[in-house]
């Protein structure tokens, strides 16, 4: 009887063997799948960071390459190609800059001009300035100064003992994070505004313009200022950064100081 039970007991080992050995080969080859499949992901992965970056870095040689256009060749793009050796484009937008946002530190200052650069004759028919800043104990200077909304003017020359409208900047001081300037029959006159920050920083300063006193009507939008959208793309990546700027540098400073001189003063 033990023989018996010996023969079929020998009998069924090699059948084990092969579930055993086909159990192995199973597991090994879904490991084998997990870990090809992890690998690829992987792989895939660091190629989509490697796009990323070539669009982050075409987008940025794209914003480089639109100032020097826009400042050194004086040339307005509206859509066209970056022409660098990465691929980005370039993509003005007609929506209006109807405020400005920036963060003032303590005792700096910011210069704006509210006019149209391309068109002097258009007044800017500005009424109001809003002013709204973060800073409990900041004052804001408030500076102005205007010229004629004319196709061509003339500086007149100062003599002394004049007060000539012309040449005065006119100053205003603002605290409480909230502001409104009111100016009169502004809307005749083009302006330069120059906002400082007193005894504190101004941070998250919105300035906003308006064509009724007391921020009435509907407001008025930058007309100096440009927007564009420059975009970067490497093999299915993209990265999109969107810039606002002034169409023209500040044509002069606004300073706290007067020269004085009995002779001609050569720049």
């Amino acid at each position: 009887m033990k023989d018996k039970y010996k023969n079929i007991k020998n009998k069924s080992q090699p059948g084990n063997v092969l579930i055993y050995s086909l159990l192995v080969i199973a597991a090994i080859l879904s490991t084998t799948v997990v870990i090809s499949n992890f690998l690829q992901t992987s792989i895939k992965q660091s190629q989509t960071i490697v796009n990323a970056q070539k669009a982050f870095y075409a987008a940025d040689s794209g914003v480089e390459k639109l100032l020097y256009t826009i400042r050194k060749q004086e040339i307005l793009p509206d859509f066209e190609d970056c022409s660098v050796p990465l691929s980005c484009r370039w993509e003005k937008s007609d929506k209006l800059v109807l405020e400005r946002r920036l963060d003032l530190e303590k005792n700096k200052s910011t210069q704006i001009d509210v006019f149209n650069p391309e068109n002097n004759d258009m007044g800017t028919k500005l009424e109001s300035i809003g002013l709204d800043w973060q800073g409990t104990n900041t004052w804001l200077e408030l500076s102005l100064i205007k010229w004629p909304a004319e196709q061509s003017f003339s500086w007149n020359s100062w003599q002394f003992g004049d007060e000539q409208e012309d040449l005065v900047v006119q100053k205003f001081l603002y605290n409480g994070e909230s502001a409104t300037c009111n100016y009169p029959a502004a809307s005749l006159y083009n302006y330069k505004i120059r906002i400082k920050a007193l005894y504190g920083s101004a941070e998250d300063l919105k300035v906003t313009l308006y064509p009724i006193d007391d921020r009435g009507g509907q407001q008025l939008a930058f007309k100096n200022m440009l927007t564009y959208s420059v975009i970067g793309s490497s093999q299915g990546a993209n990265h999109l950064i969107k810039i606002s700027l002034p169409r023209f540098s500040p044509l002069l400073g606004m300073f706290d100081y007067v020269l004085f001189s009995e002779d001609k003063i050569i720049k």
